[in-house]
């Protein structure tokens, strides 16, 4: 029996930005399926994430783009997870947070153009979304993405795990060279720490968006490797 495919968007987005990755994953056969988490609190977020789980029979395989990678790691305890897998994604530890990650990232490195928050809710500076979200998408289409963004709660933002999925669940990291929002150095750290399968690909931060197929062959890859 194949699992099914679970897949969590990040931060500043929506679940619709999976539709390449749904689209491919379906054409091979896959059951899958697509949170829309409101990316109020990370809290939150793990409950419609497990919702989600709740209704589905059989193993899963649980996949988290940016922020996404938060909510599998506290989501991913669930019984019917049967594997993680990390599209450049923060990867935190037990009582550790997306925020407290951010801050050790390089000091040289590239970083994310958060605005200062507003009534408690983050977005990214429109003008700086396109070269540091989404720098392989044509302009356009990262400026649909600017001009659309989702409010990204403090609370998600400062959310810290209660116990790490990866600690007891196999992960597989795809490792995003050109992502100017999550340095690649801090990629490889987080995926080491986590001792994923990893997979390397040029592309930016909106690699789900830009390159589909590359991330459906991960995920296929360790759907296949529990299987």
């Amino acid at each position: 029996m194949s699992p099914t495919i679970v897949l969590v968007h990040g931060g500043f987005v929506d679940g619709a930005g999976w539709r390449g990755v749904y689209d491919v994953l379906r054409t091979d056969g896959f059951d899958v399926r697509v949170v829309q988490n409101p990316t109020k609190s990370l809290a939150d977020d793990d409950a419609t994430t497990r919702q989600v789980l709740d209704a589905l029979d059989g193993p899963v395989v649980l996949v988290g783009h940016s922020y996404g990678g938060a909510v599998i790691t506290e989501a991913g305890t669930h019984d019917k997870v049967a594997a993680l897998v990390y599209i450049t994604a923060f990867a935190p530890d037990q009582g550790e947070s997306v925020n407290s990650l951010l801050g050790t990232f390089p000091a040289d490195g590239p970083r994310p153009p958060i605005l200062p928050p507003v009534n408690g809710y983050l977005f990214l500076d429109r003008a700086k979304f396109h070269d540091s979200f989404a720098a392989d998408l044509t302009t356009d289409d990262a400026a649909f993405l600017a001009d659309a963004q989702v409010p990204w709660g403090l609370d998600a933002l400062g959310g810290r795990i209660s116990r790490a999925a990866w600690r007891v669940k196999p992960s597989w990291y795809l490792h995003v060279t050109d992502d100017r929002m999550i340095p690649p150095d801090a990629q490889a750290s987080m995926a080491e720490r986590i001792g994923a399968t990893v997979a390397n690909t040029p592309g930016s931060h909106a690699i789900y968006l830009s390159q589909p197929k590359t991330v459906a062959d991960l995920i296929r890859t360790a759907a296949a490797a529990i299987t």
